[in-house]
């Protein structure tokens, strides 16, 4: 049996890194005994059938390895033996500092999936996560050996702590790590598809690249993620580059104006630029984040009295169902309100020096149309997501599709249908097909859809009703 382990065969099979303790060293040797004395006790007990040979059936019921599953490895095994008495000694637990990223904790719930820790930026960490961080006085570590990491990357305001952890900023967006911890327990809150979780913040964010008197931007955020227990979120807030990247004062400005003169203003293609100015994104930026209230979505809303059920709504006429909902509370149209949302106002300030630093971030440009204008002007990638910049006339619905290497449709990781997750796609050819949107909503989408039993692929559709496609090579 192999009895020398690397740091590395342990990460691998935790996903994280274990830092140095006695208490891992003590358990795991203890590990190492009881596997090597259940391998004796097999031997020694191991029945035979009336012809003298192994009776297989009784073997694997007292090899308990066997039960864990053909394949796994003594490593495996060992920290299983460690994690399982952790779970039965809890304050031992405490002492065992188990290293790794929020943003790799997180991965398996977070649309874009996991982020390049190479190019991961460590602000702060909590019980010894932080790999290159300093351990303080309090046991806390703090990221990069910074000493003031506590005050920048860490602030409590009625008894709700906010703590950043690390940030990664590629050629699209801002990803930020998030600890929120409550020092009383949260309500149970929803969960959606995949396991994953959410609380939502309000911000006013100013950035350094921005204008003087255009420098403050109101927002509303989502830190996607997940709870570890009551008291403990941690998740992932994403800030894309194209909603900072806007000077909207003129356009406001002009609104205020056409409203004095009781006149309506529209933003249309022919004058969004007579109005709206673009930032270009720089590669190093300070961005200041005040984080005003902290929102989560219940488990199970309260229903506000006299609500009708969906089977009754079903039933109503169009003049029922808009004269039934002036009945219901002024606050249930509100973001957040007490029916729906656990919420809590404070104030949790911090700033960040943004470094855009990803090698695999580039841009490939396209430029095909078809003859109605309809195409594709170029294709960003990073790391994690891609995302598609579709061309248009004006006064045209068109939807984008993408399809990997291997025909697999790639889903977006973020509201606007655009912004592509890459996890798990080989991308060196990505397919792009541009459909009119009603009747891709209407006629095509469900061949994307999985088990849809049609005889016709995705793909197959596509490339029959697309009103563009090409394919790009990205390698």
């Amino acid at each position: 049996m192999r009895k020398s382990f690397s740091d590395e065969d342990l990460k691998r099979v935790l996903g994280a890194e274990l830092g140095k303790s006695d208490v891992i060293d003590a358990k795991i040797e203890e590990a190492y005994d009881m596997i090597r004395n259940a391998e004796r006790k097999t031997d020694r007990n191991t029945d035979k059938n009336a012809d003298g040979k192994t009776d297989k059936r009784h073997k694997r019921r007292k090899n308990p390895w066997k039960g864990i599953g053909i394949g796994f490895s003594c490593v495996a095994a060992t920290l299983v033996l460690t994690a399982a008495f952790c779970v039965m000694n809890p304050v031992m637990a405490k002492e065992i500092p188990v290293l790794g990223s929020l943003f790799a904790k997180v991965a398996d719930v977070f649309s874009f999936g996991k982020l390049p820790e190479e190019d991961t930026t460590e602000l702060y960490t909590v019980e010894g996560e932080d790999l290159a961080g300093t351990a303080g006085e309090d046991g806390l570590h703090q990221g990069n050996g910074n000493g003031g990491a506590e005050e920048l990357y860490q602030k409590t305001d009625r008894g709700v702590t906010v703590t950043l952890t690390e940030e990664y900023a590629s050629n699209q967006a801002v990803y930020v790590g998030i600890r929120v911890e409550n020092e009383q327990e949260f309500p149970e809150m929803a969960v959606y598809e995949g396991g994953a979780q959410q609380l939502h913040f309000k911000t006013q964010e100013r950035y350094s690249f921005r204008k003087q008197g255009d420098a403050s931007i109101d927002a509303q955020r989502t830190l996607e993620g997940k709870f570890e227990d009551a008291h403990t979120f941690v998740g992932i807030m994403r800030i894309d580059y194209s909603e900072i990247d806007k000077d909207e004062s003129k356009y406001e400005a002009a609104l205020r104006e056409a409203e004095a003169r009781g006149e309506e203003l529209w933003l249309t293609d022919e004058n969004y630029f007579d109005y709206i100015e673009q930032y270009e994104i720089p590669e190093a930026f300070t961005m200041e984040l005040e984080i005003s209230d902290i929102i989560g979505d219940l488990a199970e809303p309260i229903v506000p009295e006299g609500t009708k059920s969906k089977e009754e709504l079903e039933k109503m006429s169009d003049e029922e169902w808009e004269a039934y909902m002036q009945t219901l509370p002024e606050e249930w149209y509100q973001f957040p309100n007490k029916y729906e949302n656990w919420d809590q106002e404070g104030s949790w300030k911090f700033e960040l020096t943004i470094a855009r630093k990803d090698e695999k971030a580039r841009t490939i440009l396209v430029n095909e149309t078809n003859a109605d204008g309809i195409g594709l002007g170029s294709l960003e990638i990073s790391s994690v997501e891609m995302t598609l910049h579709i061309v248009e006339p004006a006064g045209t619905m068109t939807f984008a599709v993408a399809l990997d290497a291997n025909g697999n449709k790639i889903e977006n990781g973020s509201s606007n249908a655009d912004e592509l997750s890459i996890a798990g796609h080989d991308i060196s050819k990505v397919y792009v097909y541009i459909c009119d949107y009603d009747e891709y909503m209407d006629e095509i989408k469900g061949y994307g859809v999985p088990g849809n039993h049609s005889d016709r692929s995705f793909q197959e559709v596509l490339e029959e009703r697309a009103l563009f496609k090409t394919v790009v090579y990205t390698e």
